[in-house]
C-alpha cells in the first residue's frame, strides 16, 4: 500500500510512469564484484528491452538528490535535479554574481549541448536529422576543430595531454556556457554595476564562482584514468580552458601577455 501511495504521488509531480524492476539483482554482503556485475547485467537488460519501442520521454536518467545536470537530445530536454540546486552552484541568499557564475554556467553548459558536435545532430523533435544549412555546418565544424586543437595542447601532471577529440563536446559546452551565463548576468542590476562586494567587482565574483564549482581533489592515479576515459576535461581545465577564451575575464582581472592564462585575441575561440 505504501508503494502504491508513493507511486500515485510521484506520478502527479512528473516522475516516470513506471518504476524500474531490479528484482532479479542478486546482492550479498560478501561479494562486492558479483554485486556490481549483477546490477550492471540488470541495467543492461532494461536498456535492451527498449529496442524497437518508442522513446520514453518521461524517463529520468538521474535521481533527485544527485549533484548533476544533463541534456537529453532525444527528448530535447535539459534536467537539473534538486541535488545541484544548492551551494556552491545555487544559493537563494547569494548575490547574482555567484549564482550566475555557478548554476548559470551549468544551465548555459547544458543548453549548449543541444548545439555541440553531438547535440547538433538532433532536430527540435529529438530525432536524428540534418537540419543545418551546408555553410553553417561547415563553419560550425571549423570552430569545433579549433576546440579540439586547443585542448590537445593542455596538459596535467606535467606532460599528460588532454584528448581534445574525446572531450570536444564538453569543452564546447564549457566555453559557450560561460558566455551564455555572463551575457545573462550582465542583464541584472548587479551585473550592470561596479559596486564591490568583499573587495571584488561583480565580474570578478562571477568568474570566481565559475572556478569554485569545479573544485575537486583527486589522486594522480585517478587523474590518469580520467584523462583516458572521461569525456570531460579535468576540473582545472574546465576553469582555465574556457576562461582563457573569455575576453571579459581578461578585463576583470587585468590579464596581461606575461600571464600564463593569456591568449591573443585572435586565438580565443567563440562558438556561439
Amino acid at each position: 500500500k505504501a508503494k502504491e501511495k508513493l507511486f500515485a504521488i510521484t506520478k502527479k509531480i512528473g516522475y516516470p510512469d513506471q518504476w524500474k524492476d531490479y528484482s532479479n539483482v542478486k546482492i550479498s554482503r560478501d561479494t562486492y564484484f558479483e554485486n556490481i556485475m549483477s546490477a550492471s547485467a540488470a541495467e543492461f537488460q532494461l536498456e535492451i528491452a527498449k529496442l524497437g519501442k518508442p522513446v520514453n520521454k518521461s524517463e529520468w536518467f538521474t535521481t533527485v538528490p544527485t549533484v548533476t545536470a544533463y541534456n537529453n537530445p532525444s527528448a530535447n530536454e535539459i534536467v537539473f535535479p534538486a541535488g545541484i540546486l544548492q551551494a556552491p552552484y545555487f544559493d537563494n541568499e547569494a548575490d547574482d554574481a555567484l549564482n550566475y557564475g555557478g548554476i548559470g554556467m551549468v544551465i548555459g553548459h547544458e543548453l549548449t549541448h543541444t548545439f555541440d558536435d553531438q547535440g547538433a545532430q538532433y532536430d527540435k523533435e529529438g530525432n536524428v536529422k540534418d537540419w543545418w544549412t551546408k555553410d553553417d555546418y561547415t563553419q560550425f565544424k571549423s570552430r569545433i576543430q579549433q576546440v579540439i586543437n586547443q585542448y590537445n595542447q593542455f596538459t596535467v601532471l606535467d606532460n599528460l595531454h588532454i584528448n581534445g577529440a574525446m572531450t570536444v563536446g564538453e569543452n564546447t559546452a564549457d566555453i559557450a556556457g560561460i558566455a551564455v551565463a555572463y551575457d545573462a548576468f550582465k542583464m541584472t542590476k548587479e551585473g550592470q554595476s561596479n559596486k564591490k562586494n568583499d573587495g571584488l567587482t561583480p565580474d570578478q565574483r562571477f568568474f570566481l564562482s565559475v572556478a569554485k564549482i569545479w573544485r575537486v581533489k583527486m589522486k594522480d592515479e585517478f587523474l590518469r584514468l580520467w584523462i583516458e576515459t572521461n569525456p570531460h576535461s579535468p576540473p582545472s581545465w574546465r576553469v582555465n580552458g574556457p576562461l582563457m577564451n573569455t575576453t571579459p575575464f581578461y578585463e576583470a582581472f587585468e590579464v596581461k601577455e606575461s600571464n600564463k592564462m593569456f591568449l591573443p585575441k585572435k586565438e580565443r575561440i567563440t562558438i556561439w
